[in-house]
């Protein structure tokens, strides 16, 4: 019976409606979440910069987000979806504050994945996954064509689209500026001028790799463009290039 009233729920209820109504639960919880600093050896995170600046960083996984983050803000913000920071911080201050994100070539974002987790990643449970599922792959062609699935996508945050983390489950684009990894320098000093930050990109967390366009063959490149066809699509990307997109009035249109 348990089991199918949690169904149920969850067939009834968004990810985001489930989210609000544990928030209303958990008030104490959410308000700590805002204001607490928890250190690291590699960078404290916190989201109270994000209060302090009015600001929002989705940070996608794999698209340098630690150097931007750290260089903006000189906190981590953890790896949240828009949508859950329009419930962390409420809907009033989540459509007043402004919201960014970086993505990047999705092959290359692949690949990159693929490398930081095989050679270990963040921590201790990185390490405990890549030795669970990717011992046994000898290199990322094998990764790509025998391991890599569309449910397997989700098997790892390295690995979810990037369209996962700046979309809401209505198709509903919930940032203001996405930059691009490939112009990062450029998107870095655009965004800095609108916080009002003055301050360089510092590089951090920079795996040492071969360019991902040497490592793939025809056959990954069809498979990586099919797996991750909506962010290929809404992005702009091509396997060696990218036609930048903008947001205007809310959608994501060809940059003029």
């Amino acid at each position: 019976m348990q089991m199918l009233i949690r169904d149920l729920y969850h067939r009834c209820c968004s990810k985001e409606t489930r989210f609000w109504l544990f928030k209303l639960r958990n008030p104490e919880h959410f308000k700590k979440l805002r204001q607490v600093v928890y250190p690291s050896d590699k960078g404290d995170f916190s989201l109270a910069p994000f209060g302090e600046k009015q600001s929002i960083f989705v940070h996608i996984t794999k698209s340098a987000g630690t150097s931007v983050a750290l260089s903006l803000f000189g906190k981590l913000p953890y790896h949240y979806r828009a949508w859950e920071y329009r419930v962390i911080f409420g809907r009033r201050r989540f459509n007043q504050y402004f919201k960014f994100a970086f993505v990047r070539n999705p092959w290359d974002r692949l690949y990159s994945a693929y490398s930081y987790l095989k050679g270990g990643g963040w921590n201790d449970d990185d390490r405990a996954w890549s030795q669970q599922h990717l011992t046994d792959i000898d290199d990322f062609e094998q990764f790509v064509l025998e391991w890599l699935t569309p449910e397997r996508l989700y098997a790892h945050i390295h690995f979810w689209p990037q369209s996962d983390f700046i979309y809401d489950e209505k198709g509903k684009l919930l940032i203001d500026y996405v930059g691009y990894f490939e112009d990062i320098n450029t998107d870095f000093k655009q965004i800095a001028k609108q916080l009002g930050i003055h301050t360089d990109l510092s590089h951090t967390n920079k795996s040492q790799r071969q360019g991902y366009q040497d490592v793939y063959t025809p056959e990954a490149i069809a498979k990586v463009a099919k797996l991750y066809q909506q962010d290929i699509q809404r992005f702009g990307y091509e396997f060696a290039s990218h036609r930048r997109q903008q947001v205007i009035n809310g959608t994501l249109r060809n940059e003029q």
